[in-house]
């Protein structure tokens, strides 16, 4: 039986329950939740008694008289004030240390982040370099208040934009649920944050060229002033519809000229699975002059040495001249938009959407994804010679005009 004494709690009358033994429990109420418990042996034990979620619940912290009653009130505040805040008091207890974003991706970096694609590995260290590190963030991930977050992302968002601000904002969430599944942490309220409070996905993209400005492109890259690996670069990206670092890092083993086939190795593949490729006549052409401007090398396409390849700014600072040249009559592209120029060019003129979509390398959706491994490797080259032949027509009408 637990008897329970309102009265208020004293120095006097603690000393005089310590120690002597009883035949019930009793507990003397003091202000804020603050109980001090006598046991039957005579122990006291100081409980902090709050409700949670709509429960009652209890949390011991200390015994007299190693705590007195002035230093069980004071060591009470950070409870009463994580409670104020919408936290249960119980991490007190059981987080010992502060745990910061810095620890967090530390943690995330050297087990997860090791295991993914290099192209990922850098996205995420530059991310974690320029807006994480170095106590950029200096509360503790699991107590930081809603507006905390918000001023973190707010100045993220004024640093650099509202889009950016979302990237941070999701590649946090990611690491800190995987520390929640690794036992590294308990909870965070960046969990039930909304993206939209905090920044804004990037804008899907819509440009894709036309036959006229594809023609146009392509003439330009061939009259303008640059290296030829370059120059090389982007009318492969435009031929094959690839993305810009399965081009720009493209080792030369991965070209089988024999065969006439580029296979793309799983390491290298977004999808994680390797992906097959047919060269079309206009690409083995311009990889067989490459070869014999270059020589022996790892790489197809060569940056400033032979083992390092172009930067994706060389890529994009290339084509934005392009742009430059003819954009009185056109909107704005970027390398990213050949990709959709492919597939919308070749869908007008009949190719079926499972092939383009192998040509752009992506995973067919629904149980296709399953159960159809087929990579249409002959469809996808009937698709590959029609769209060369749709650009050097393209081309040609091009230099007919500018004549």
């Amino acid at each position: 039986m637990c008897v329970v004494d309102y009265m208020a709690v004293t120095e006097s009358k603690l000393k005089a329950l310590h120690g002597k033994k009883r035949n019930n429990t009793i507990e003397l109420s003091d202000r804020d939740g603050l109980v001090a418990s006598v046991g039957r042996s005579g122990k006291i034990s100081w409980i902090f008694r709050y409700r949670f979620n709509g429960s009652q619940r209890r949390l011991k912290i200390g015994a007299y008289p190693a705590l007195s009653l002035i230093e069980a009130r004071d060591k009470l505040k950070p409870y009463s004030r994580e409670l104020l805040d919408g936290h249960d008091p119980k991490h007190i207890l059981t987080d010992k240390k502060i745990i910061t974003l810095d620890d967090c991706a530390a943690q995330w970096l050297a087990v997860k982040v090791g295991s993914l694609r290099i192209a990922t590995q850098t996205l995420y260290a530059a991310q974690i370099a320029k807006h994480i590190n170095n106590g950029r963030f200096e509360h503790d991930v699991q107590r930081a208040r809603f507006e905390y977050w918000l001023a973190y992302f707010d100045r993220i968002a004024k640093e650099t934009s509202r889009v950016n601000a979302g990237a941070i904002f999701k590649t946090i969430r990611t690491m800190l649920r995987w520390c929640k599944s690794r036992n590294i942490i308990q909870s965070s309220v960046i969990f039930d944050m909304d993206l939209n409070a905090v920044g804004e996905s990037p804008k899907q993209g819509q440009r894709n060229l036309q036959l006229n400005e594809v023609g146009r492109v392509w003439n330009l890259i061939s009259q303008s002033i640059g290296t030829p690996s370059l120059k090389a670069c982007i009318k492969l990206l435009i031929i094959f519809g690839a993305r810009n670092s399965e081009i720009r890092q493209a080792s030369v083993c991965e070209f089988d000229l024999g065969a006439l086939v580029w296979t793309l190795p799983a390491s290298r593949s977004k999808t994680g699975k390797s992906i097959r490729r047919p060269i079309p006549e206009l690409a083995k052409n311009i990889i067989i002059e490459l070869n014999e401007t270059y020589g022996e090398r790892k790489l197809l396409i060569c940056g400033m040495h032979n083992n390092t390849s172009l930067t994706t700014h060389a890529v994009a600072r290339f084509v934005a001249r392009m742009w430059a040249k003819m954009h009185s009559s056109s909107d704005k592209f970027v390398p990213h938009d050949f990709r959709r120029t492919l597939s919308t060019r070749l869908s007008e003129a009949g190719i079926l959407p499972h092939v383009t979509e192998k040509m752009l390398g992506h995973e067919l959706g629904g149980v296709m994804s399953v159960y159809n491994k087929h990579d249409w490797i002959d469809e996808q080259r009937l698709a590959y010679e029609l769209w060369c032949s749709m650009i050097k027509e393209a081309a040609k009408k091009d230099l007919g005009h500018s004549r």
